[in-house]
């Protein structure tokens, strides 16, 4: 399962159905994969251009889909 975990978090964003949105907020701050997002404090995530409330909420979708709403930092 491990293993799963991080082939799911290191896949590039561009093989996920994204909103224009959260396309634009990972291309304004040059995400590559789920990784690098989930590796922020979520109250820092909020602090990135274009990272709005309707973004934090389909990154939570996406995560919670593949059964990894954990790995989000939110202290």
């Amino acid at each position: 399962m491990m293993e799963e975990v991080h082939l799911i978090l290191d896949k590039p964003l561009d093989q996920f159905v994204l909103s224009a949105e959260f396309l634009e907020m990972v291309r304004i701050n040059n995400f590559k994969n789920l990784g690098e997002i989930t590796k922020i404090p979520v109250h820092e995530l909020l602090k990135l251009p274009y990272f709005r409330y309707r973004v934090l909420v389909e990154l939570m979708t996406i995560l919670k889909f593949y059964k990894l709403e954990s790995v989000l930092i939110e202290d």
